[in-house]
């Protein structure tokens, strides 16, 4: 008799060296990698991660094998204890910032970079854009969102900031192509495209409503996946990657004190991160 029932194929984390805090909570499912979300950080509403909250945190993991931070959400740099959750995260290793540019001006990057300055590890800025034409980025974003992207890219270049373009690839788009364009791009508006500049992130969407959404098993030790090093922070519960934050099958604990270092790749997500093979969200340069 054809059983049915397929076990989605587990991988075990094998040391937490990347952690990534959700700075917002409000999802709102997009086209965006699930990063950009509502937010409200007016003082009634408390349904975001605090400062004591990430403090308590960090005070749980292993200071000497954390190799980067990253701060996602739609924009973390809106959060009202920000420059406060920064300047704790710097203590513990150097941070990257997931963002659309909406929050980084001329000033904001002058002051991030005096935050830098007062200690030992740096910052790095991921700018979100989807295209080097503005007409399809916008289409596929916001109105607008092209220029505020290329405004907080200038701004960080001209404070010393190195910023990485993280370019969301769609199916119809060539990966050649994408970053010849955003070469020319950066000619064009005077700032850094060699190839760390340019980061190009698949874009994976979950799909609730997908049923047997469980991969192919894969020779686990041939390939680079985000929950095999990193764990998300999220306000209610810890998750596997990213994409997973508040859907129940990639939460693996209440804290950082009791989370899972098992998870099972069963969502469509985990098929799409699983065919790419390598890491998405963690920087390439520390994945070793």
């Amino acid at each position: 008799m054809y059983n049915s029932i397929v076990q989605a194929q587990c991988v075990k984390l094998k040391e937490l060296q990347h952690l990534f805090i959700d700075l917002e909570y409000n999802k709102i499912l997009n086209k965006n990698l699930n990063l950009y979300r509502s937010r409200s950080y007016n003082q009634k509403n408390k349904k975001y991660l605090q400062y004591d909250e990430v403090k308590e945190a960090l005070k749980l993991t292993d200071k000497s094998h954390l190799k980067y931070i990253y701060f996602v959400g739609k924009d973390p740099l809106s959060h009202s204890d920000f420059n406060q959750i920064l300047r704790l995260c710097l203590c513990y290793a150097p941070v990257t910032i997931y963002s659309d540019g909406n929050c980084i001006n001329d000033k904001k990057a002058r002051f991030l970079k005096r935050v830098e300055d007062e200690g030992t590890n740096e910052i790095i800025f991921k700018i979100f854009i989807n295209h080097y034409d503005e007409k399809i980025n916008d289409e596929r974003s916001s109105r607008g969102s092209f220029r505020k992207a290329l405004h907080a890219v200038n701004s960080l270049s001209k404070y010393g900031f190195n910023p990485i373009l993280a370019i969301l690839k769609f199916k119809e788009d060539d990966e050649k192509e994408l970053k010849e364009g955003f070469k020319e791009l950066g000619k064009k508006f005077k700032f850094e495209t060699e190839e760390i500049n340019l980061c190009i992130i698949p874009n994976i969407e979950n799909s609730p409503s997908e049923e047997a959404a469980s991969p192919e098993m894969i020779d686990i030790d041939t390939v680079e996946l985000d929950c095999m090093s990193s764990r998300l922070l999220a306000k209610n519960g810890v998750y596997n990657c990213p994409i997973l934050t508040n859907d129940y099958r990639g939460r693996s604990g209440a804290s950082l004190n009791d989370f899972s270092k098992k998870c099972y790749l069963e969502t469509s997500a985990c098929r799409q991160c699983v065919a790419h093979a390598k890491n998405i969200f963690i920087n390439a340069w520390a994945a070793d």
